[in-house]
């Protein structure tokens, strides 16, 4: 068999293995269908994977009726299930991988991971009523009733991470958005900037608010309001093509009338960077430009970009740490990772820019 068929077959075992043990024993799993539709696999692999998990003893087949959950393959530990918007974004990917480390180091825990579509939130949470785990972690980017009456009717202990939602026995894994955009704020402040622009390269769902509003109200302490360039993106955090697209149009027809600017993603930065450079402004004689999340810390870029970190190892820690003392009765509370910024000489002490 080819290699990239036993990697596609490992990949999606893996997949239906974490979800089908969040079913009780003898629950009927999902059609085979619908698996070939969620798993977005061939016949062929999907044909495999379910023989591999039938000699695992992970589900049984009966013919003409369906396939269900074995249970016999199932230890009998914690069911941990994190949940979180399905978009393509290096931040949120990373911290994925690192808790997917973490989680995979305790014996006590069988740890899956779900995604649901943009807009169907609602929908997805209404799917959940047949999993069964012992503790939920969901990473929400936006919030509604209907998304709080779902989230009651799961009747399962609850983890919000990172979206600053307060519910009635609800945990809290904080990392603090709002200080990031305080930290870039009185960061640009400090090193001389008074005209300062704040780039919104993110959907302006729970976590890219609470940085806006943490950039703008830091500013308004100094007395300065920032000029807010929207680059109006809806699903999944703005690309570096994407944000370079639109900002390479709209400085067009827009004066670069700001000597710093607070950018969502270091992947952004590098879009208004690589738009700068293109306009003829040096960087960071003329513009100096933050990023955040930490994805290339600086160290790729030329010149070198200041970044605010998520440190996502010690993001997962802190989760696990939590979850361990929500098992052995402690509680979990709420518990906060800072972010940190790290300098990296893309900020430097002006008086005036150029007019373009």
């Amino acid at each position: 068999m080819p290699k990239v068929i036993d990697m596609e077959i490992a990949a999606v075992s893996e997949q239906l293995r974490s979800r089908f043990l969040l079913y009780k024993e003898g629950e009927r799993l999902p059609s085979y269908r619908s698996l070939l539709e969620s798993c977005r696999c061939s016949r062929q692999t999907l044909n495999h994977v379910l023989e591999r998990l039938v000699k695992e003893q992970v589900l049984w087949s009966e013919p003409r009726r369906g396939m269900f959950a074995c249970g016999r393959g199932r230890a009998p530990v914690r069911r941990i299930l994190f949940v979180r918007v399905d978009w393509n974004c290096e931040h949120a990917n990373r911290i994925s991988e690192e808790l997917k480390y973490e989680f995979s180091r305790r014996s006590n825990y069988v740890y899956t991971e779900e995604r649901y579509a943009p807009d169907r939130l609602v929908e997805y949470l209404g799917s959940l009523k047949q999993l069964h785990c012992d503790l939920l972690i969901l990473w929400l980017e936006e919030v509604e009733p209907a998304v709080l009456l779902r989230l009651y009717e799961l009747n399962v202990p609850l983890v919000f991470f990172d979206c600053g939602i307060m519910l009635h026995g609800a945990s809290i894994l904080d990392m603090q958005e709002e200080l990031v955009g305080m930290l870039a704020a009185k960061h640009l402040v400090e090193n001389g900037h008074r005209r300062i622009a704040l780039l919104i390269t993110e959907p302006k769902g729970l976590t890219c608010t609470k940085k806006i509003n943490g950039f703008c109200d830091c500013l308004r302490l100094y007395g300065i309001t920032p000029r807010i360039i929207d680059c109006n993106i809806r699903h999944g955090e703005a690309s570096r093509s994407t944000s370079g697209d639109f900002l390479q149009e709209y400085f067009q027809s827009h004066r670069i009338d700001f000597t710093a600017c607070f950018a969502m993603s270091d992947y952004s930065a590098l879009a208004v960077m690589e738009t700068f450079k293109a306009l003829g402004k040096r960087i960071p004689d003329d513009i100096s430009i933050i990023g955040c999340q930490g994805e290339m810390a600086g160290e790729k870029c030329d010149p070198p970009l200041t970044t605010i970190i998520f440190d996502a190892q010690e993001i997962a820690g802190a989760l696990a740490s939590g979850i361990d003392g929500y098992f052995a009765g402690g509680g979990f509370g709420i518990r906060r990772v800072p972010p940190v910024l790290i300098q990296r000489g893309s900020v430097c002490r002006v008086a005036s820019v150029s007019q373009s």
